[in-house]
């Protein structure tokens, strides 16, 4: 039988170091996020350490019994082996669901046998399009300016592209269009000529003028991709979406996620306004909200904004997803194809994981759900 004893004293002693201001930044992250999971949202109630000890202890254990009574269907995996490190895999079961804390070092040996043995995760970069069609490899490229297109110097810095539209010349110019497309395995951030910043997450594209002019700022989105978009009142933004879609914006924050092989095209508001139109319809959202388009607009008014972000902060994100929603992320992170031998388990995750991880290391969570697997080169084979 697990000894969650071990576990809870492992805790305490974190949550004494937070509650004297000892505790490390990594730490304090650690017992914040879990005083979050437990609803201790107020910082402040855990004043009286000692006192509190003994709840916190009787609420640990009063989870830990009704998941073991409830059908385990539910499950949240964390890996958070960059906040708190230690030599061992804990084990805490909170809110009726298990975390699955992973925190074991990795060596520079692990990590040389990962490269060898398992499939890395997806990292920085991307493909820059021109308006001539000559592509450049944003990974590889060097810090500077990487191309001029009119009278716009196209620069790069430390990994995000931007538009310089100081340099001097024809005001006549045509109005000249580029590409970003980030491939499976890659996400990348960009700052459009106006300002606004976008960041793209793997397998998506946008494509947008090197200078913004007329009564409109519009660009073209496919996948998933989240904005700030930089306020003009004057100059509205407009974002297209699989040439179906179009959002109409002043100045906001959102995220579009509109993967072809996503069953909706979902849009979440964060901050300010946005109005999503599709076909004859639209919907004006406020923040906290998105709109689901599946044939028509669906609203939900309560929706889990920080999981629709979560991706951009490297972080997968789930809310009671079924497996085939699972593995269409991780296919898209770790460049894989999935595929299924016999019926597909019915299992259903909500939680988050690490997108630093292995894919080992992530399938090692998801197997605790008696989910069987294999690897066989890039491809990913989930038995019966």
């Amino acid at each position: 039988m697990y000894d969650s004893g071990k576990d809870q004293g492992h805790f305490f002693k974190l949550l004494a170091r937070y509650n004297e201001g000892k505790a490390s930044p990594a730490e304090a992250a650690f017992v914040e996020r879990y005083l979050e999971l437990l609803d201790y949202r107020d910082k402040d109630i855990l004043k009286d350490f000692e006192q509190q000890k003994e709840q916190i202890a009787a609420k640990l254990e009063q989870q830990l019994l009704l998941s073991i009574r409830q059908k385990p269907v539910v499950r949240r995996i964390s890996p958070i082996r960059r906040w708190v490190p230690a030599a061992a895999a804990v084990l805490l079961l909170l809110g009726g669901s298990a975390y699955y804390l992973l925190r074991q070092p990795h060596t520079h040996q692990q990590q040389q046998l990962a490269q060898h043995t398992d499939i890395l995760p997806g990292k920085t970069g991307a493909i820059l399009t021109l308006a001539d069609g000559s592509e450049i490899v944003l990974d590889s490229a060097r810090n500077g300016v990487i191309a001029v297109q009119g009278n716009t110097a196209v620069q790069l810095q430390n990994g995000t592209v931007s538009y310089d539209n100081t340099r001097t010349g024809s005001k006549m110019s045509p109005v000249a269009y580029n590409t970003i497309s980030t491939p499976k395995g890659r996400q990348y951030q960009l700052i459009l000529p106006d300002g606004s910043k976008v960041w793209m997450n793997a397998a998506s594209s946008l494509t947008y003028p090197t200078t913004f002019k007329g009564r409109e700022r519009t660009v073209h989105v496919k996948g998933e991709a989240y904005f700030e978009v930089a306020a003009n009142a004057h100059q509205p933004f407009k974002v297209i979406v699989n040439d179906v879609t179009s959002i109409d914006v002043l100045g906001t924050n959102f995220n579009i996620n509109a993967y072809n092989d996503e069953p909706n095209i979902r849009t979440t508001l964060l901050q300010g306004a946005v109005r999503v139109t599709y076909r004859q319809t639209s919907q004006l959202l406020k923040p906290g909200q998105e709109a689901r388009i599946n044939q028509q607009i669906h609203l939900v008014p309560d929706a889990d904004v920080n999981n629709a972000v979560a991706w951009k902060d490297g972080i997968f994100a789930f809310d009671d997803a079924d497996l085939p929603a699972v593995m269409r992320q991780l296919a898209r992170w770790y460049n894989i194809e999935v595929s299924y031998e016999g019926k597909i388990p019915d299992a259903t995750f909500t939680g988050e994981i690490d997108k630093s991880l292995t894919l080992s290391q992530v399938l090692e969570g998801l197997s605790t759900t008696r989910i069987n697997y294999k690897i066989e080169g890039n491809r990913l084979i989930i038995r019966q």
